[in-house]
């Protein structure tokens, strides 16, 4: 036995990102916002939640299609076509794009996916597929990144390099937590990262706080904490009905409550940005480069 390794810190390959550090987005200021429920239940409920949702403004609908999540369960990668369509509609007659997260890369899914999804969510677990990544770069629609909870931020600009590499030219980070030793929440929300990456790259960062706590207590505080951070905008599910939410209640925001936290998320958005605003009442909401008027 020697003592080589005994003050390495770093093993394997050196981190490089270069397409990471050097990218520029196409759209400036945007202010990225996504929200919705955890899964789509029924054609009643995505139409109400989206048209509250739209009235306030957000630009993406969220809602888990497929059934995935930590356990099989008994309806594993259940795929409802009929329901996929209503919840694609149900966006867009609410003025809303669609987000919808993809599982694999099998071709029948891609070629359903691409009928319905405005923007593709590459989910926590999925986040080092990279063949997946490869061919979702091709896809030249937006790509939502979630981080893995066990990931470094190394790891995680590496999974963005290689959408960059696949072509991709509008990817959105999201922060969603990390597992850790703390039991007061499920994950751990990893609010620093949110500058460090900014120190790094251009790339737009946002914060998910209902899975990064797991909470819906504690998802008003850490969404405002994290636009503080300079977080680029934000992932919240909200029901209306969290206790009868179908997968993740506890992390429901109430959908009537909603209003008031968006309000206060701007409200912070604008106080850390007071010196772009500042002579001008009307800022940039979304990727679309659209303008609105504060809540």
């Amino acid at each position: 036995m020697t003592g080589e390794f005994a003050y390495k810190r770093l093993f394997g390959p050196f981190p490089t990102y270069r397409k990471v550090e050097d990218y520029f987005p196409p759209y400036q200021n945007p202010f990225i916002t996504v929200a919705g429920p955890c899964s789509v239940e029924n054609a009643e409920q995505i139409h109400m939640i989206a048209s509250s949702l739209g009235k306030l403004g957000i630009e993406y609908l969220r809602g888990g299609i497929f059934r995935v999540g930590t356990y099989p369960g008994s309806k594993f990668g259940l795929v409802d076509e009929v329901l996929i369509h209503e919840f694609s509609r149900a966006a867009h007659e609410n003025g809303m794009k669609t987000v919808i997260e993809v599982l694999d890369y099998h071709p029948e899914t891609i070629m359903i996916l691409t009928k319905y999804a405005d923007a593709f969510q590459v989910g926590a677990r999925a986040m080092q597929n990279y063949m997946l990544l490869r061919i979702l770069g091709q896809s030249k629609r937006t790509v939502f990144l979630k981080r893995h909870p066990g990931s470094t931020m190394d790891e995680f600009l590496g999974s963005a390099e290689h959408l960059l590499a696949g072509g991709l030219c509008d990817p959105i980070l999201v922060e969603r937590g990390s597992s850790t030793h703390m039991n007061h929440v499920r994950w751990d929300l990893s609010i620093s990262i949110i500058p460090a990456i900014k120190a790094i790259t251009k790339m737009p960062i946002i914060i998910d706080p209902s899975h990064g706590t797991g909470r819906r207590d504690l998802v008003e505080p850490m969404a405002l904490a994290g636009i503080a951070a300079g977080a680029d905008g934000f992932l919240i599910e909200t029901h209306p009905n969290p206790d009868k939410s179908l997968s993740d209640p506890d992390q429901a925001y109430p959908l009537e409550e909603f209003d008031d936290l968006y309000k206060k998320i701007f409200a912070v958005k604008v106080a850390i940005d007071k010196h772009k605003y500042q002579d001008n009442p009307t800022f940039t909401m979304n990727s679309s480069a659209q303008t609105s008027t504060l809540p």
